[in-house]
């Protein structure tokens, strides 16, 4: 015999069935596959020139690369052997600072232009009377608008005057021609005078 209680819990037991069915009709639509945000590169340049120059019209700085490789979704462009010249009014030659990889950030409202250069990278500068500045470290951070550069990798600077050589990194003022170099490992600075000075030291070193 069926009393009214079974009729009505059999009439919820349908009514939340049917609920259950409609919150999963609802809660799981069909999914259709969604196009997911990639960084694939949009440009790629080979034996690639980018010059940059100043308000005056003369070059400010300039970038050559084997392979310059444009990546849209960071707007970072990737250089593959990169040799990167640096210009200054008050010097008649340039920064001529060389690696084997890099990638160029491009200027933005809260950062400014940064090339950063790493394996194998040599920045020299030489000048007419026979004065010569070598930097060799493993990478290399520049600011190009104003010449700055800096690392915190081991670096060896090698001029007319000698030898120095810091663990810790350096800074280095390039239009000044001052470098500022950091102990580290517990490494001190070491500085080591050439025999025979051919000409006064091309920059000024501060060691800290």
């Amino acid at each position: 015999m069926i009393t009214n209680r079974t009729v009505i819990l059999l009439i919820l037991i349908v009514a939340v069935g049917f609920a259950t069915s409609l919150l999963m009709d609802v809660s799981e639509p069909d999914e259709e596959p969604g196009v997911q945000a990639r960084n694939d590169p949009d440009i790629y340049m080979v034996n690639a020139e980018v010059t940059q120059f100043d308000k005056s019209g003369g070059i400010r700085h300039r970038i050559n690369a084997t392979r310059m490789t444009h990546f849209p979704l960071t707007d970072v462009t990737t250089l593959k052997v990169p040799n990167l010249h640096l210009y200054s009014a008050g010097r008649q030659a340039p920064w001529d600072i060389i690696a084997s990889n890099g990638r160029l950030l491009p200027k933005v409202q809260l950062r400014e232009e940064i090339v950063e250069l790493w394996d194998q990278v040599l920045a020299t500068r030489e000048k007419a009377e026979g004065d010569f500045v070598n930097i060799q470290t493993d990478n290399l951070t520049v600011y190009p608008d104003r010449n700055y550069a800096e690392t915190n990798t081991r670096v060896v600077i090698d001029n007319a005057s000698g030898r120095t050589e810091s663990a810790g990194g350096m800074k280095a003022y390039l239009d000044e021609g001052k470098f500022e170099f950091f102990s580290g490992g517990g490494e001190r600075v070491r500085t080591v005078l050439a025999p025979k000075q051919g000409s006064e030291a091309d920059g000024e070193t501060t060691a800290r």
